[in-house]
């Protein structure tokens, strides 16, 4: 069961999370499946809605879920870091997708979209017990 191996609700407790996606049905469901372990979640559909609203609100970390191979979601780390280059940033990329070179560079961490229910959760704990 996928409850027992993530890491304890105090862990999350208080943490806020911004997830940015495109895809509305992933977006909802990693809000709802962060919601219900614990975190808060701040949700954008679009990378600049996602700028706007990490400028505006403090957050812990932020899971960024855009297929663009890897454009964008360049871009947008980059913007979210010269704010506040503190907040640590997860990339989810697709496993058929390929990146252009250099995408994951500003990235804390990478997971791939296929390992997102099994990870996530750990990844951004390990991520915001950090800072």
């Amino acid at each position: 069961m996928l409850r027992e191996r993530m890491a304890p609700v105090s862990a999350r407790r208080g943490k806020t999370v911004l997830c940015i996606g495109n895809e509305p049905v992933s977006l909802n469901f990693r809000c709802s499946l962060l919601k219900e372990n614990g975190w808060k979640v701040l949700s954008s559909a679009s990378g600049h809605e996602g700028v706007l609203r990490f400028q505006r609100k403090t957050v812990d970390a932020v899971v960024l879920d855009l297929n663009d191979h890897g454009t964008e979601a360049a871009l947008i780390i980059s913007a979210l870091k010269k704010i506040r280059p503190e907040v640590r940033v997860v990339m989810l990329v697709s496993d058929e997708e390929e990146l252009v070179p250099g995408a994951t560079n500003q990235a804390d961490a990478v997971l791939p979209k296929s390992q997102e229910a099994g990870r996530l959760q750990d990844v951004l704990v390990g991520l915001t017990r950090r800072h």
